[in-house]
């Protein structure tokens, strides 16, 4: 089939002057033996690919598709192909609060992951966010019908989490069940503390602590993905007096490759001028990962050049 991909405008929120160069590097990682040809008709953008109709449940979820035509001679015919998640946009995108990581940046980030995981046919996927804030990267993956933990170290990212998807379930009346309950004893701190929330199969559980023990607060559990927006550098101080989010990352990064499964894979979304791609890399490279070709760099200000990192766990 002659497909036309219509961008979303989305997209220029999220990636801003280089959105063109992002879709299609995120479309040649899905399809890499295929050509991908960038059109603009009125003030629409496209992108021209030639795929079999097998694919279009795959196109329908990637990050910036807003629609999907057939080129019919001098007119373009809607391909009525939805993208097949299990819950409804709301539940991503209707929380707004500051700090909050970019909706398509985050799928983004799944999609690649998902194109280097080694999961086998059946398997529900198992996403872990690390840093997972009020858990945007938790939701879509329940929206992919993963199963998705998170760590954060914020004990009020539980009230903002549970706040959000009460509302949002009871105005699009989603039946689901909400526990809490803590890792290890209970305590004023709020260390191991979780909110999980059950819609159907599926389990998103958020759980504040040290991502340094993520192993623990996780239970041993292992992931076929670990999907996580690193702090860009530029408003947070760490601990070590730095703005520079890699001697934390590297404090973590142990316990993060130990919760990754055989074929499992780490994307790390994250400002290149601090920590340096190359940084990253070594980092877990020592620990035993795999790089990936992937890269998909795009200026959100002076300060920060944001972009992705993609590493395979290999044994």
């Amino acid at each position: 089939m002659k497909l036309k991909l219509l961008l979303s405008p989305l997209t220029k929120a999220a990636y801003f002057a280089d959105y063109l160069d992002v879709a299609r590097a995120e479309f040649l990682a899905h399809y890499p033996a295929s050509e991908a040809k960038l059109q603009r008709q009125a003030t629409l953008d496209f992108l021209n690919v030639e795929l079999n109709e097998e694919e279009l449940p795959q196109l329908s979820r990637l990050s910036f598709v807003q629609g999907i035509f057939e080129a019919d001679a001098d007119k373009l015919v809607p391909v009525n192909q939805e993208p097949g998640f299990v819950l409804p946009e709301e539940l991503v995108y209707a929380a707004k609060y500051q700090g909050k990581t970019n909706e398509l940046v985050t799928q983004l980030a799944i999609n690649i992951g998902l194109v280097y995981a080694s999961i086998r046919s059946g398997e529900v996927p198992q996403l872990l966010d690390p840093m997972a804030g009020r858990g945007t990267t938790l939701l879509w993956a329940l929206r992919y019908g993963m199963d998705a933990r998170g760590i954060e170290q914020d004990e009020k990212a539980l009230v903002g989490l549970h706040q959000h998807v009460k509302k949002q379930t009871k105005l699009h009346r989603i039946k689901h069940q909400h526990s809490q309950g803590f890792i290890g004893r209970s305590n004023k701190r709020g260390r191991g503390k979780f909110d999980q929330f059950q819609f159907s199969e599926r389990i998103l559980r958020l759980t504040i602590g040290d991502s340094r023990e993520a192993g623990k607060l996780v239970q041993g559990k292992r992931f076929h993905l670990l999907v996580c927006d690193l702090p860009y550098g530029v408003q947070h101080v760490t601990t070590a007096g730095t703005r520079d989010p890699l001697p934390v990352i590297r404090e973590c990064a142990p316990a993060w490759v130990d919760c990754l499964r055989k074929g499992g894979v780490l994307v790390l979304v994250f400002n290149s001028y601090q920590p340096a791609r190359s940084d990253l890399l070594q980092l877990f490279t020592e620990l035993g990962l795999q790089p990936q070709d992937f890269s998909a760099p795009h200026r959100m200000s002076e300060s920060i050049l944001r972009d992705l990192v993609v590493l395979t766990k290999v044994r």
